[in-house]
This record gives structure tokens, C-alpha cells and sequence, in this order.
């Protein structure tokens, strides 16, 4: 019970957890009750148990949700973006949101399964979410690294065109200047 529980499930599972360790605790020190202590063991790991598989199924759903809100969000952003659209730009974005629709999916996968999966694979299920949440910020490291490459090479190539904008104009101020000199002809 290291966290404050999110629902009233988990809730109830936390009272029936202190309930059967005050429980256990009790049967050690009186010795008639002996018998019971490991019956209270039992009931412990078994609450312990649907605990965790509750917090899982929870992380699972909060993982999904996050992920089509940052895909939706993404996708929005960018259709409603008025600056054109560069190839490698729309690489970049296709690029990461593929990869965050892959991640999607396992999540659904992961969380649709049933209970007795759930139950199987309980431990490994808060692994599985961490690895997949720092997937997922490794993701958005590498599309945060295109994009500013991306972008880097944008300002370039519009430093050029500035450049040479410049020059056109320095060269027709020349060439009028120099049509201005040889009016006096």
C-alpha cells in the first residue's frame, strides 16, 4: 500500500488487506489460533494478487488513453499547421506515429486479455508498461531529434534563398544604377 488507491475497488481490497494482516498478526500472538495463520497467508497473497492485477488492468487503460490522445493530438496539429509541409517533415511525423500506433496496439492486445492471462502474467504486466512508457519517450526523443534536424535544415535553405534573394536585388540596384549613369549618353 505504498499509493494512495484510484478507485473504490482498490479501495476495499486495501481495507481487506490491513483487515487480514492485522488478522495474521493477531494469530501469531495468540497460539490457540495458530492454525489459521496459514489460511490468513493465503488470503493475503490472493488479495495481494487482485490488487495488482487491478492496478495493471488500470495502467493498461491510462496507456491506451494517453497514447490516441498524443496520436489524435499529433494528427490535428498537424492538419490544422498552415506552413506547408516538407517530405522529410511528413516522414518524420509518419514515421513516429506508426510507431506509436504499434504501441497502441500491443497495449490493446495486452490489456484485452482475460483474466486468467492477467492473472499469469501479474508480475511481469508493471515490467511490460514501464518498458512500453520508456519505449515510447525513446520515440519521442528520436522524432523530437528529425524535427529539429528537419528544422535546422529548413532555416538553412531559407538563409540560401534570403541570400540569393539579396544578391538579385543588389544586382538590379547595380544594373539601374548603371542604366542611370549612362542616361547622361
Amino acid at each position: 500500500m505504498t499509493s494512495k488507491p484510484r478507485n473504490r475497488h482498490l479501495r476495499k481490497i486495501d481495507a481487506a488487506l490491513l483487515s487480514a494482516k492485522i488478522v495474521k498478526d493477531g494469530v501469531e500472538i495468540v497460539p490457540v489460533l495458530a492454525p489459521l495463520k496459514g489460511a490468513v497467508g493465503i488470503v493475503i497473497t490472493i488479495l495481494e494478487t487482485v490488487r495488482t492485477i487491478t492496478t495493471n488492468k488500470e495502467d493498461w487503460a491510462t496507456l491506451g488513453r494517453r497514447l490516441s490522445m498524443q496520436i489524435q493530438s499529433m494528427q490535428d496539429k498537424l492538419s490544422r499547421c498552415p506552413i506547408p509541409h516538407s517530405t522529410q517533415l511528413l516522414l518524420a511525423v509518419n514515421s513516429y506515429e506508426q510507431k506509436l500506433q504499434n504501441v497502441l496496439t500491443r497495449v490493446r492486445l495486452a490489456s484485452g486479455c482475460g483474466l486468467p492471462k492477467r492473472f499469469l502474467h501479474h508480475q511481469t504486466d508493471k515490467e511490460d508498461i514501464m518498458e512500453l512508457n520508456l519505449e515510447i519517450v525513446d520515440y519521442l526523443t528520436d522524432f523530437m531529434r528529425d524535427i529539429s534536424i528537419q528544422t535546422h535544415e529548413t532555416v538553412d535553405q531559407i538563409k540560401g534563398d534570403v541570400n540569393k534573394a539579396k544578391d538579385g536585388v543588389e544586382r538590379v540596384e547595380i544594373s539601374v544604377d548603371a542604366i542611370g549613369d549612362n542616361s547622361h549618353i
